[in-house]
């Protein structure tokens, strides 16, 4: 069940706040009258016996029934309670309704009685219980004195720590208040997936912290932000002194006298008093609240200014306060500086099904006949839990056919209550950062970053700020620099630009839909009001039936995008303020002379007919001046390059598998201050390079890779001062210019494959071992910039490994794979900064020197002669372990020891002794940490649970004493009929916790499997945060490797973390500053703190007793015996030291 639903139902069940448990000769007339009269008098529901019931009526059934309806039970333990059996079978319920996880609240209160007596009925206390038990059965005696050791355990009020029965009840009062769902917030009845999104909460709200922590909440809209806040709110509102929810903050400051209702509000909520007045209420809001425990949740909150206008000072609250701010706006949250901000993800897919099934069908799952389109509308959704109850609850009780309707509908009209809440984001824009947003729904989106900017600098439109708040306000996402947009915010971009006008695309000011642009080019229906326009199509469906005349009544269109698009007659009237030309498989042979691109930024021709640009006698009538980015990549017929005096501005130019390309333009030396890029990659005819190259001062990314031609790079390389990455992959170069070292800024070298590097054409002697003498290593002198270097695939022999590689001293990445050398004499361990090495397909190698310390990935497949690894023991960070097919590897030395690692890939090394490869397998599983594969055809002895098939069975059992479960380690044996080949399916695990109907899929840590013939192991943990497994769940869990893969075994650990009890006594017996520690959530009455606590008492104790014992080894003489007696009370003083500490333990310590 999930936490809104459980805690919705719990809130209107209770007709009581607190059930009173008393014996009243003792207490009735005295402490008990004065706590009741000041439950009344704080607003609190409480039930006594004599107050509540009519006399003469049979007490024990409304008895049952308040205690079963009752959120609090305050049980006040005297002297004589355990004396009356009216108490002892009431005190019995009580206790039943706390274990029955009735989400119920138990507070002993010690009235003049010790805890340790009720705990162990001795004293007073216990001679009454005695006296007492005697007429009674042995079965309910047993279970009155169950009930009291349970409650005697509990954390509670003990009197005596008081000054007054008055100071002790006025605390009392307080923490029911606090725990009280009297501001408990109304969460949606079916919040899937929200207990581990509040559990991640949790974490980030640092409870263990005395000072004041901000916590943001950020996400796009729909997303269940304000959700997720209310059921974090809920959840531990109770641990605070004051506390206060301002719901759509921002909203409702817009209303009239907003600002006041939110002041009032907040100083009510928190100061508990609705009648007070105050003459500043700025002041009041800054200053009221310093020396209180708050927790404030200020939610959908837009800007800075918002909060300034309420007066609200985050910095003015007390220590230990919490506050949660929810945003579209992560600029806010970093304004604040704050540290700790979670974005919810979106629902997955079986999160989404089970949603909208709710909503739909009111049932977990949907029927048969609808399960297709449920899913269909889940893949609409994307996830957005807005949209799935919004979708789902307009769905609810339709046919089959009007579902049908409903999902194509939504092609094209997007729903209006969805459109309305994602469009807030957009409405706060400015009008740059507008068009943007509507430039990137209807053109850009996959696009790479980089590429995009230069379009929008060119219509001005300021991308390096606008991109920045597009994506503050979870408009886009940005993933491998390129530009994200979750569909239903896509079409929401759409439906802007469609506006009133849906049938009159002719007057939108983008188009995207090719039958909508046919239709206007066609029709010659174009006007002012279209600024951009895309029309792909494929090989197969190339559109040629279109006169570029169509394009005359576009005059205000600055993005145009063309795929497989030919356009007939004279371009004498098209659009003549273009900044974006993207035409992929643009026919004809060269750009014709009457198109005008004077205003063009970027001109994207990949996979055209080019042959020239422009033809020699027909060059443009002006200066490409704004043209800064050009693409002819693919153009297979282009021979040359343009002439770049035409193009005087250029920053970034790719010429990219232009396969008959022989010559680059001299022309290109006017570029030197202003080209950055350079690739030319693939350029197969290609066999040498200008001169005029070599004077590019400002050229900082030069890629010639796969110029299978070209074998020599100038002397004058060294000239390009600014250049930072250089790769010359896969071509003939014998030699690298000495020049080289003037590289001082080049971060990356890439020479992968050049195998011809470094050999003498001249010599012609055929004693290879005397040709090799005359060879001489890569200097990398003077490369201190140098972050990755690869020399993969370059024959080089052991003489030939750069000697100077130690000094690289920037050095992070170094691939040598597929070398010749066999004893890697390198010593890596001086080179500080590496953290991948790449030694893959080293068929030669069987010795290596060192490894470097904070090496993160180390790859060394396929080295099928080496036997031993350096010591892995000082790689203290390493992540990932590669040493596949390593057939005579029989050591890892160090590996045991590492506990950073979170994949290792040893299969097929069956050299390493089995009961090694166990014991790396098992202090994985101990210490958390997965991801492994090695050799082997049965799962360790230490497995807890074992299946002969790809799933098992178990049910979660108590913990062991002290212990805390954190997780849980799957093993499989795995076979294939394929051999050493990689599967295409990505391996994932299912759990289906089938007690609380909870379902998850993740994948493992790596992202695929090499199958293999032999029986292998795999090995992977996973984190008890995703799945909040408890102790009596019902769970199983499924491996799937794909249909190529079979699973023979499965295995399951569950992985605990130890933890210590604090003695009870220290627990019950509270003062003032302990109180508070009390929870809702209590389970198992002791309670625990960290480890590091243990070993500090433990420490401190255990030195004591060593200075001891040192004196007391010597002989003693009558005229030590005082220092004998002193050196005693010194450790009786230790002694009381420590359990001093231990019962004054910082709250923050206690779990």
């Amino acid at each position: 069940m999930e936490l809104g639903e459980s805690s919705g139902q719990n809130r209107e069940r209770w007709s009581y706040d607190v059930f009173l448990s008393f014996r009243g000769p003792d207490v009735r007339r005295t402490f008990l009258d004065h706590l009741y009269t000041s439950l009344v008098r704080s607003g609190i529901y409480a039930f006594r016996d004599d107050n509540e019931l009519a006399r003469g009526r049979s007490i024990s059934p409304e008895l049952l029934k308040a205690i079963q309806t009752s959120k609090i039970h305050l049980v006040v333990l005297s002297n004589s309670y355990a004396s009356s059996s009216w108490c002892l079978d009431e005190l019995v319920h009580i206790i039943r309704c706390f274990e029955s996880d009735s989400g119920q609240i138990v507070l002993p209160i010690f009235y003049n009685v010790n805890p340790s007596h009720v705990r162990r009925q001795t004293g007073l206390f216990g001679e009454s219980f005695y006296l007492h038990c005697f007429r009674h059965p042995e079965s309910k005696a047993q279970q009155w004195k169950e009930a009291l050791t349970y409650i005697g355990n509990l954390s509670g009020y003990h009197s005596p720590n008081w000054d007054t029965d008055a100071k002790m009840i006025d605390r009392v009062i307080r923490d029911i208040l606090q725990r009280l769902p009297s501001s408990y917030l109304h969460l949606p009845t079916h919040a899937v997936g929200i207990r581990s999104r509040v559990s991640r909460i949790e974490k980030l709200m640092c409870f263990g912290l005395d000072d004041v922590q901000i916590i943001g909440i950020w996400g796009m809209a729909g997303i269940g932000k304000t959700t997720l806040a209310k059921a974090t709110f809920n959840e531990f509102s109770h641990r605070f002194e004051g506390k206060s929810f301002l719901e759509n903050f921002g909203d409702y400051l817009k209303k009239p006298k907003g600002k006041f209702h939110l002041q009032k509000k907040l100083l009510s909520d928190i100061l508990r008093r609705d009648d007070a007045v105050f003459n500043n209420m700025d002041h009041a809001v800054e200053q009221r609240f310093r020396n209180k425990r708050v927790f404030l949740v200020i939610d959908d909150v837009d800007d800075m200014v918002q909060l300034h206008s309420v007066g609200i000072d985050l910095r003015c609250f007390g220590p230990g306060s919490r506050i949660i701010i929810t945003t579209k706006n992560k600029h806010l949250l970093e304004q604040l500086d704050v540290e700790n901000i979670y974005s919810p993800k979106e629902l997955n897919h079986d999160e989404s099904l089970e949603l909208v099934s709710w909503h739909a069908f009111r049932s977990n799952d949907p029927p048969t006949k609808f399960l297709q389109l449920s899913k269909n509308m889940v893949d609409y959704c994307g996830g957005l839990p807005l949209a799935v109850e919004v979708l789902g609850a307009f769905l609810y009780k339709r046919s089959v056919s009007e579902w049908e309707s409903t999902l194509e509908s939504l092609k094209t009209i997007p729903d209006d209550n969805i459109q309305a809440k994602l469009q807030i984001s957009f409405d706060a824009l400015n009008a740059a950062q507008k068009d943007i947003f509507l430039d990137i729904s209807c053109f850009f989106i996959r696009m790479d970053k980089d590429y995009v900017c230069c379009i929008l600098n060119g219509c001005r439109l300021y991308p390096g700020i606008g991109l920045s708040v597009l994506k503050e306000r979870c408009l886009i996402t940005i993933h491998d620099n390129r530009l994200m947009m979750h569909d239903l915010v896509r079409d929401m971009g759409r439906y802007i630009v469609q506006g009133t006008s849906l049938k009159n695309c002719e007057r939108w000011s983008r188009l995207w839909d090719r039958d909508h642009v046919i239709d206007v080019l066609a029709n010659y229906s174009g006007t002012d009001a279209t600024e951009g326009l895309s029309l792909k199509a494929e090989v197969t469906t190339a559109v040629d039936n279109l006169e570029a005349k169509a394009f005359s009544n576009l005059r205000k269109l600055r993005l145009l995008q063309l795929s497989h698009v030919a356009l007939n007659g004279s371009y004498e009237n098209f659009p003549k303020g273009l900044r974006w030309l993207c035409w992929v498989g643009f026919p004809e042979e060269s750009v014709p002379i009457d198109l005008h691109l004077r205003s063009l930024v970027v001109m994207d021709m990949q996979k055209s007919n080019l042959k020239r640009l422009w033809i020699n006698d027909q060059k443009p009538h002006e200066y490409l001046k704004e043209l800064k980015y050009l693409d002819l990549s693919q153009a297979i017929q282009l021979t040359e390059t343009p002439d770049f005096s035409y193009l005087p501005n250029l920053e970034k130019l790719f010429l990219v598998n232009c396969q008959r390309l022989v010559k680059v333009h001299k022309s290109i030396e006017v570029l030197q201050g202003s080209l950055i890029l350079l690739n030319m990659s693939g350029c197969i005819k290609l066999g040498e390079l200008p001169l005029e190259l070599y004077t590019l001062k400002s050229l900082e990314t030069l890629i010639l890779s796969g110029c299978s031609q070209l074998e020599r790079l100038d002397d004058a390389l060294g000239e390009l001062k600014s250049l930072t990455t250089l790769k010359a992959d896969d071509t003939a170069l014998t030699q690298i210019p000495s020049s080289s070292g003037q590289l001082k800024k080049l971060k990356e070298l890439s020479l992968h494959g050049c195998m011809e590097l470094w050999k003498d054409r001249h010599y012609t002697h055929s004693d290879e071992s005397s040709q090799v003498a005359l060879l001489s290593p890569l200097s990398l002198n003077g490369l201190n910039c140098l972050k990755t270097l690869r020399l993969g695939s370059c024959n080089l022999p052991d003489e030939l490994v750069p000697a100077n590689l130690g000094s690289l001293s920037s050095l992070e990445e170094l691939d040598l794979q597929g070398n010749h050398f066999r004893n890697l004499q390198t010593d890596f361990a001086g080179l500080l900064s590496l953290q991948i090495l790449k030694l893959d397909n080293c068929s030669r190698l069987r010795s290596m020197f060192s490894l470097p310390k904070k090496l993160r990935s180390f790859y060394a497949r396929n080295c099928t002669v080496l036997e031993r690894i350096p010591d892995l023991q000082e790689c203290s960070v390493l992540q990932s372990l590669h040493l596949t097919n390593c057939y005579n590897l029989v050591e890892t030395p160090g590996l045991e020891g590492l506990k950073t690692v979170g994949v290792i890939h040893m299969e097929m090394c069956n050299g390493i002794p089995y009961s090694h490869r166990e014991r790396i397998m098992q202090g994985w599983a101990v210490a958390a940490h997965g991801g492994i594969f090695v050799p082997g055809s049965s799962l360790p002895d230490w497995v807890n649970f074992k299946n002969e098939t790809r799933s098992i069975s178990f049910t979660v059992p108590e913990p062991t004493l002290n212990s805390d479960l954190v997780g849980f380690t799957v093993g499989t044996t795995y076979v294939s009929q394929e051999d050493d080949v990689m599967s295409a399916y990505s391996p994932k695990i299912t759990l289906k916790n089938q007690t609380k109907g909870d379902g998850w899929s993740r994948n493992l840590a790596t992202d695929h499997i090499r199958m293999y013939r032999e029986e292998h192991i795999w090995q992977g943990f996973f984190s008890n945060e995703d799945f909040l497994l408890e102790t009596g769940d019902q769970v199983q869990v499924s491996v799937d490797f794909g249909d190529k893969v079979t699973i023979l075994k499965t295995g399951l650990t569950l992985a605990y973390r130890k933890v210590i009890e604090v003695p009870n006594e220290q627990l019950t017996e509270t003062d003032d500053g302990v109180d508070n520690e009390l929870n809702e959530n209590q389970r198992r009455p002791p309670r625990k703190v960290g480890m590091c606590l243990k070993t500090l008492l433990g420490a401190f104790c255990l030195l004591a007793f060593i200075f001891v014992l040192e004196k007391h080894g010597r002989s003693l003489s009558p005229h030590n015996h005082n220092r004998r007696d002193s050196d005693f009370d010194l450790v009786l003083v230790v002694l009381n030291l420590n359990r001093t500490l231990a019962s004054v333990i910082p709250k923050r310590f206690v779990r």
